[in-house]
């Protein structure tokens, strides 16, 4: 099932498509996880300790030439607490070489100005932050729809109701519709 899986999602670069970055040790699951994440925006809904981060982490793999430097895209993973900021940014740095920065409230994100957001995104390549942060910047205009290449939502089962996760769907879903976007459940 993996060679077959592997397979499929290396016939996407033959039509000019995105290549999945497959990890030696992912499991078939993952693979097909992966290839319809390179396809078409994605839910992954699986149990903890599944490997939804690896999926995750081969996706950004996949779309790496897309955001290396000096191109204008970034690619999001948004965590919905403070303490997973680091946690996930030390992982896409451990299986990735993607230039990684870790944002969060205290350290005064809130207060920055375009130019500031401008130098982050040229300098980073993925940007692991709170929903609130991606909300604001996208509020104000730092960040633009089409800078996002990847958007990944850790646990988006908290998109309901006021929480961020479901303002950014709410007011920008029309529009991240043609984004490749994984939100990466947990249970």
């Amino acid at each position: 099932m993996k060679e077959v899986l592997s397979k499929e999602i290396d016939t996407h670069s033959q039509q000019g498509e995105i290549t999945g970055d497959v990890l030696p040790f992912a499991r078939s699951y993952q693979l097909e996880a992966l290839d319809k994440a390179i396809r078409e925006n994605t839910i992954v809904y699986l149990e903890t300790g599944s490997g939804k981060t690896l999926i995750a982490i081969m996706l950004l793999r996949s779309y790496a030439h897309h955001l290396r430097k000096p191109s204008p895209f970034i690619a999001v993973f948004l965590v919905p607490q403070v303490v997973l900021v680091s946690q996930q940014a030390e992982v896409v740095k451990m299986h990735t070489d993607l230039k990684v920065g870790t944002y969060w409230g205290d350290m005064g994100v809130d207060y920055w100005d375009g130019a500031t957001w401008k130098q982050e995104t040229e300098k980073h390549e993925v940007l692991v932050m709170t929903p609130v942060i991606l909300l604001n910047c996208l509020r104000h205009s730092f960040f633009k729809l089409n800078m996002i290449k990847v958007l990944i939502m850790d646990e988006c089962h908290h998109a309901r109701g006021k929480h961020p996760y479901a303002c950014i769907m709410t007011f920008f879903g029309g529009r991240l519709s043609s984004r490749v976007t994984l939100y990466h459940y947990s249970c």
